[in-house]
Parts: C-alpha cells; structure tokens; sequence
C-alpha cells in the first residue's frame, strides 16, 4: 500500500506539473482509486485467510494469490493508463 499511495502522489504530483486535462485527471484518479480499493480488498482476504487457518491450504493459497493478482493487474492498467498520459508530454520537451 505504501509504493502505491508514493506512486499515485507521484502521478498526482505530475498531474499538476503537465496540466492535464479534465478527462486525464478522471482517469488518472480511476485507476488511483480502483488500485487502492483492490489494495484494501487484497489485505481483507489475507486476513480473513489467515483468521480461517494457520497451516497450509492450497485453497488458501489460491485465494491470496488471486486476491494479489487482481491488485498487480490493477497496478499495469493504472501504469498504462500513465504512460498514455504522461509519455506525450514528456516527450514534447525534447
């Protein structure tokens, strides 16, 4: 949770810095959001995994997992949704 609220003042801090437009800041604040909400889902199931047993299970396993990759996928989407946004602009620099 910590690299992503970093990475998401980052993009907000860019936000601001490139002036971007209303659509980019909606999206921008989407995909910030969605990566912070599957992130607070993500600690709920592990939690409640980790309630339910305290020795292996595959199925547990399997729930984590899925619950950590739904917050990754999150993550690309919400990094290209960033290089969408942000590569023009910084591009027209040079």
């Amino acid at each position: 949770m910590r690299i992503h609220s970093v990475m998401a003042l980052i993009a907000i801090a860019l936000g601001f810095i490139f002036h971007v437009s209303h659509a980019e800041w909606l999206a921008l604040v989407l995909v910030i959001g969605f990566v912070m909400i599957l992130e607070v889902i993500n600690t709920a199931v592990e939690t409640l995994v980790d309630l339910y047993t305290e020795e292996f299970n595959h199925l547990a396993k399997i729930a984590k997992d899925t619950a950590a990759a739904a917050v990754l996928c999150m993550a690309i989407v919400s990094v290209i949704v960033g290089v969408i946004i942000f590569a023009p602009k910084v591009l027209a620099l040079f």
